[in-house]
């Protein structure tokens, strides 16, 4: 097949913990490179931005760059961007003389240029969104979105041929509240590298150090301040651990986080190692009693799913997306409430009792082996060409 790609802000050369990178980022490349190395032409169009470089770590798929608004345009100023950001694909398949069979969009911004890249070519559109906006506020009211938002998705869901939602309850919420058709509705969790995120139990905590990890953006919606709430019951119970904090964001949340640790006087306590290469994140997982992922929502959790195949257990949000991943009192425990005192129990208990952390680790990598990126490759690549024979049987007017 040949496949267009529409990931507007989520290009996969950029390192994922930023503040407007993550899990979609390191999604589109391993798909993609997957995809491609199987034989199948594949090129991926992302807006520019700051280190817009492909670095050549993989040089399978073709990635380029479009060059509308100011490099450094903030997220939110990306809506108003897109009828350039489509006159731009179109310009550069022309020049090219590519004519693509499937286009695959993510995220919201890349579905409303998939919608109408797809009436323009006559050719389907499978879209996947990632986060959903009605979801985010209904977890967390004070969620700020814009209305376009909401109305792009519910129109995006409606009109796509086909979706690809990760979980049960995303693939519910679509039918049920954004009007999608079931039918369109394909459930592929994403993957992990389970070679790349390899770790033996020899490897574990070489230094004696007791460590908690978070690894994820700064962002409100991930639940930063329980998971610094719950460290600082740890640590005034005189428990000896260190809390490690993986990830950026705005310097507003950064300070506003760091003011946070200092007011509770854990400074001497937590490690602020900001945003990491990826090659450096195996050993920081393994290097872990346990990951914490006390999120209102998740769509899926990479870095929950990474640290289970680094064999290091989870102390998560009992929501959906960590759900799918986290199997409770076998590979982790799920938390039911926002109480930061059940957080720090099941967080001591993984800290203090070597035995059944050694279980959760070799049931956690267990688990991460039945989630890699080559099944979820196989069944988007069935999705894809059911999409493309069905659309080539049944001529629909757009």
């Amino acid at each position: 097949m040949r496949i267009t790609v529409v990931s507007v802000h989520g290009c996969p050369c950029i390192q994922p913990g930023g503040t407007d990178a993550g899990g979609m980022n390191v999604y589109v490349r391993e798909v993609y490179e997957r995809m491609a190395r199987l034989g199948h032409v594949v090129r991926v169009y992302a807006r520019w931005h700051p280190d817009a470089i492909y670095d050549g770590s993989c040089r399978c798929y073709e990635l380029v760059h479009i060059p509308v608004g100011a490099v450094n345009t903030p997220k939110e100023n990306i809506p108003e961007l897109l009828p350039e950001f489509v006159a731009a694909v179109k310009a550069d398949a022309e020049d090219s003389l590519t004519k693509f069979d499937l286009i695959a969009s993510h995220y919201w911004l890349s579905g409303v240029v998939g919608v109408e890249l797809a009436k323009s070519w006559g050719i389907p559109h499978v879209t996947s969104f990632h986060t959903l906006a009605a979801i985010k506020r209904q977890v967390r009211p004070e969620e700020d979105e814009p209305e376009i938002r909401f109305v792009n998705e519910r129109r995006i869901a409606r009109s796509a041929d086909g979706i690809v939602a990760w979980t049960d309850g995303e693939s519910e919420f679509l039918v049920s509240q954004l009007a999608a058709t079931r039918d369109a509705i394909s459930i592929i969790p994403p993957g992990v590298d389970a070679d790349f995120f390899n770790a033996g139990p020899d490897t574990k905590n070489n230094d004696g150090i007791r460590r908690i990890l978070y690894v994820g953006r700064l962002d409100a919606l991930k639940g930063i301040d329980l998971l610094i709430d719950a460290f600082a019951i740890i640590a005034r119970l005189g428990i000896d651990a260190q809390l490690r904090i993986v990830g950026g964001g705005t310097a507003e949340e950064y300070r506003r986080v760091l003011g946070r640790i200092s007011k509770l006087r854990l400074d001497r306590h937590v490690k602020m190692d900001g945003v990491l290469h990826q090659t450096e994140l195996p050993s920081v997982y393994s290097d872990a009693a346990c990951i914490v992922a006390p999120s209102f929502h998740e769509t899926f959790g990479l870095a929950v799913l990474e640290a289970a195949a680094c064999g290091t257990p989870a102390v998560a949000a009992d929501v959906d997306g960590l759900r799918s991943i986290v199997v409770d009192r076998e590979t982790g425990y799920l938390i039911p409430e926002r109480d930061p005192a059940l957080y720090a129990d099941k967080i001591i208990a993984l800290l203090e009792n070597d035995e059944l952390r050694k279980s959760m680790s070799s049931s956690a990598r267990r688990r991460a082996e039945s989630l890699t990126w080559d099944h979820a490759v196989d069944n988007l690549i069935g999705v894809y060409r059911r999409a493309v024979n069905a659309y080539r049987a049944v001529p629909v007017l757009r």
